[in-house]
């Protein structure tokens, strides 16, 4: 986190300008923040102004009754007649629903244990999954990881209240296919809906390494799905924290140690982002021969390494605008092989050494 309190207040208080390069030298409209002793705390801004920066938010467990033990069941089919799963302690099993056609179906109140996906389904409109909470999450030869992938239609579906530990030893099968904490798959007529992601942190998402690119991320969103992602963190996958290419917005987010930390598909505007080191890029936006596409980000926090890229575009014409850019003084802003004429710009800057 980057000295989150004096950061508020100067982006309340203070305008700054650039367009920052690696290693350029402070420009006269630039706030430059020492490395200072830990500020004095400062009163927290009236709730009709938000502060501008990360916060984690508290995420509700799961309300299972003492007396349910863990066990192993399932995995279980589920059909029009289900609507409800919950208040269950799991473990030991590589799947605990499969199946579709379950309208308004709410899974909540879980919480497993050396267990690997929860809920593969097929055209569940209106589903519900809140207060999940699984450690040690392993792999299932067929289904990937996570907690839920979904395709064929959801209606309006809400995924709040989880948490995803992943167990390093049980990465994914390499196999061509993609997986994700929630994975909103497909890419026919029928993989549509709107959605809910809030109050999450999810960590350690991987594919083992092999022949196929290793397509494991945090969270995955496909062209016919539009929503939110707001309020939680992605920590560690093999490919994006966010792989997204439906009409998604973004708000109070942060990500870091994937492969890239957003990879971006289409023609999107997020809030408050704060991203971390990842390996190729903090951004990544994957253009088209049909025509530039662009990406803003009203407030971006960029604490990794600053050798590492804020921003690469490939396979045509890529824009991003930040309306204010938080970063050290010698964060590289452009990957040297991004596709040519895509552009970075930038309203305000405020170097943190």
């Amino acid at each position: 986190m980057i000295y989150q309190i004096l950061i508020s207040i100067l982006l309340a208080l203070t305008g700054c300008s650039g367009t920052g390069n690696a290693g350029e030298s402070p420009g006269a409209g630039d706030v430059i923040v020492p490395n200072p002793p830990v500020p004095t705390p400062t009163p927290a801004p009236p709730k009709d102004r938000p502060t501008a920066a990360f916060h984690m938010p508290a995420i509700a467990a799961p309300q299972i009754s003492d007396n349910v033990a863990f066990e192993s069941l399932g995995p279980w089919t589920l059909d029009a007649g289900d609507h409800e799963q919950g208040e269950r302690r799991l473990e030991n099993n590589y799947l605990f629903l499969k199946g579709g056609d379950a309208a308004d179906f709410h899974l909540h109140d879980i919480e497993a244990r050396n267990h690997g996906p929860l809920l593969r389904g097929s055209h569940m409109p209106g589903v519900v999954v809140e207060r999940i909470a699984v450690t040690d999450g392993r792999r299932s030869p067929t289904y990937g990881i996570g907690i839920a992938t979904l395709s064929n239609g959801i209606g309006h579906a809400v995924f709040r209240d989880l948490s995803y530990i992943g167990d390093l030893s049980s990465p994914a099968d390499n196999s061509n296919d993609a997986w994700a904490a929630i994975a909103l798959k497909g890419k026919n007529a029928n993989d549509t809906g709107t959605f809910v992601i809030d109050r999450f942190d999810f960590r350690n998402l991987f594919m083992a390494e092999g022949d196929n690119y290793r397509n494991a991320d945090g969270i995955s969103v496909e062209r016919g799905y539009s929503g939110t992602i707001t309020n939680g963190r992605v920590m560690n996958a093999s490919d994006a924290c966010l792989d997204i290419k439906g009409d998604v917005r973004i708000d109070n987010v942060q990500i870091a140690g994937c492969r890239e930390g957003l990879k971006a598909w289409s023609d999107q505007h997020h809030g408050v982002m704060e991203i971390g080191t990842n390996e190729i890029a903090a951004i990544i936006g994957k253009g088209t021969s049909a025509g530039p596409r662009t990406m803003t980000i009203d407030v971006l926090i960029v604490d990794g390494n600053p050798k590492v890229p804020l921003f690469r575009a490939e396979d045509g014409v890529f824009n991003l605008r930040i309306g204010t850019l938080i970063a050290a003084p010698n964060q590289v802003i452009r990957d040297k092989d991004s596709y040519p004429h895509s552009r970075v710009d930038i309203g305000k800057r405020i170097r943190v050494r």
